[in-house]
């Protein structure tokens, strides 16, 4: 806001009129008028008695410079400790992490200044379900921000017998797909959408959704052949959605894909 000084004359007579300064020899004008020095606030209607609020603006800032490094990729079970670093890149301001639990709380995580460029955030998963980071930098928010972990319940890792799998020759990142049911869900209906991994070589295909109240209810993979296949899935409860989509240990161009059921 910018604030000017000019001369008036503050005419006593009539209480509002207020008109510039000009010099005039009529002593009966000059009774009725107050001059000196005034400052006011351009298109203002009265003069204020308390200072004028000065409003500070954040620096611009381009959020898709920043990196998150070594951010948690899959589900997670309960207790496990999420660390990773936010990396600058140059980008200036101030930044803010709210982590969203899968009962709706929002918990506001301290930052831990590693260097002037990078940024470490700590928490530990404490129940089961859909996790949702915020992540802001000068109140603008990361793109893909909310960022999605998930927490099943489960046995420590050590206790899990692990089954080898063979291995296969592919690249997930070859595979197509296609189809209303990775961009919107509709609920109580069947979704489809199509992958085509017949140029990925050969492997096998994974899918998972995950929403408000854990694993979907329903998801048939069909074979169609030459690797393709049709996946058809039906949701009951409205809120936000993961779904994963895996050619062997490596995901397929766009998965996880975070959709929503109203």
């Amino acid at each position: 806001m910018f604030r000017v000084s000019q001369e008036i004359r503050l005419n006593t007579s009539s209480n509002a009129e207020v008109t510039r300064y000009s010099n005039t020899t009529n002593a009966d004008s000059e009774n009725d008028c107050i001059f000196g020095k005034y400052q006011r606030t351009p298109d203002a209607d009265a003069y204020p008695t308390e200072n004028p609020l000065v409003l500070v603006a954040p620096e611009l800032t381009d959020p898709s410079k920043v990196q998150l490094l070594h951010f948690p990729n899959g589900a997670l079970r309960i207790n496990s400790e999420i660390d990773f670093t936010i990396k600058r890149n140059g980008v200036k301001g101030n930044f803010e992490v709210k982590v969203e639990s899968p009962a709706g709380m929002n918990i506001v995580t301290p930052l831990q200044i590693v260097d002037p460029e990078r940024l470490r955030v700590n928490f530990c998963l404490k129940e089961a379900g859909l996790y949702k980071v915020h992540i802001k930098c000068n109140s603008v928010p990361l793109p893909k921000s909310p960022f999605i972990i998930i927490s099943i319940c489960g046995e420590p890792e050590s206790n899990v017998r692990k089954m080898e799998l063979p291995i296969f020759k592919s690249d997930a990142s070859c595979v197509t797909h296609r189809g209303l049911g990775l961009t919107h869900i509709s609920l109580d209906e069947k979704n489809e959408f199509t992958v085509d991994g017949s140029a990925a070589g050969n492997n096998m295909l994974f899918v998972g959704i995950f929403g408000p109240k854990g694993q979907c209810d329903e998801v048939v993979i069909k074979h169609t052949g030459n690797n393709v296949y049709k996946i058809t899935y039906e949701v009951r409860d409205s809120g936000d959605y993961l779904l994963v989509a895996k050619w062997g240990d490596e995901h397929i161009p766009g998965s996880p894909f975070q959709l929503s059921a109203m």
